[in-house]
């Protein structure tokens, strides 16, 4: 991280899971970094790195980024299929204003480099992994992510307009279904990953899965991503969009099995196809991403299950 020494640093979501791993990385590298966190508190370790602010309030945008020379951007209000099924359109305004905002903020304070975590939720249904040049604004995204999948091609095309017509050196990465430790246990917010594993610990008997267990996902272990997001702010940030995942194809099925095993809970899970489910095939292709910036080790699907386990575990154990 050579680069980044002597620069002040944002993490502007840092208490989520993306932000609380990437502000601990740089934490323990000796950098000057501050994290940002709004409801979400960061761990007590930490907390001497945060401040708080409301991203979806302007002049908070611009305190955060005064006097920063690198940000990165991984505010995001999200909530899993269940929250998107039960309110679409509640992450809309606020999506808009947290990264319009700090995209203004960092240009008006004169920050060097800017990268942003986007989704692949920009993308539409397709059944292969699919690479940034065959993103088709002709095509809606998914039904389920078309909210959010809209905000992100018009975020992602005002980030590319900063880059251009305004010189803001700006990073851009569509990623998939992150998961690892720091990642939310909630039961009303929880993704796919640590709504498993929570139940799985509970030892719940019958284990009923939400669809058939034939969807397809894409599942990158946070650690793995933010070697991505660091590679690119070294050296990417030039408006182009780069997928960052692990480019696995992995069934819910077999995602279920890994962390029923994992946490030896031996039990056949029962799938119900009469519960709807998110987009059936998600996998984006990271050829692009080792081209420009090399290949990366990627951590296996049962050895991220494991840290993530273990790292919840010995949180429980704490409360």
């Amino acid at each position: 991280m050579e680069h980044l020494k002597g620069k002040e640093i944002l993490v502007a979501g840092g208490a989520g899971l993306v932000g609380t791993n990437l502000t601990r990385r740089l934490v323990e590298q000796g950098l000057s970094v501050t994290g940002s966190y709004l409801s979400r508190k960061p761990p007590e370790d930490l907390k001497v790195h945060y401040d708080r602010y409301d991203f979806t309030n302007y002049e908070e945008c611009l305190k955060a980024t005064r006097g920063k020379d690198c940000v990165f951007i991984c505010a995001v209000q999200a909530s899993g299929v269940a929250g998107m099924l039960k309110s679409p359109t509640s992450a809309i305004l606020p999506n808009l204003e947290i990264h319009a905002g700090l995209l203004e903020a960092c240009l008006q304070n004169n920050v060097e480099k800017v990268v942003w975590v986007s989704s692949s939720t920009v993308y539409q249904e397709a059944f292969y992994p699919i690479r940034e040049d065959l993103l088709d604004l002709n095509k809606p995204p998914y039904a389920l992510y078309q909210g959010g999948g809209w905000v992100y091609r018009y975020l992602e095309e005002l980030a590319k307009y900063y880059h251009q017509r305004c010189g803001l050196r700006t990073g851009i990465i569509r990623t998939a279904s992150i998961y690892g430790p720091y990642d939310r246990f909630d039961d009303r917010r929880s993704h796919v990953v640590p709504a498993l594993i929570k139940r799985a610990i509970r030892r719940e008997d019958p284990f009923i899965v939400w669809g058939s267990g034939d969807t397809i996902r894409d599942f990158v272990y946070v650690d793995d991503l933010i070697d991505g997001i660091l590679k690119v702010m070294e050296g990417y940030c030039n408006g182009d969009p780069v997928n960052i995942s692990s480019g696995i194809p992995v069934s819910i099925k077999e995602l279920v099995e890994t962390i029923l095993d994992v946490c030896d809970h031996k039990v056949a899970p029962v799938y119900d196809s009469t519960k709807p489910t998110a987009v059936p095939y998600r996998v984006i292709d990271n050829t692009k991403y080792e081209t420009v910036l090399g290949r990366s080790m990627r951590t296996s699907l049962r050895d991220g299950i494991m840290k993530t386990v273990r790292w919840y575990q010995s949180e429980q154990s704490r409360d």
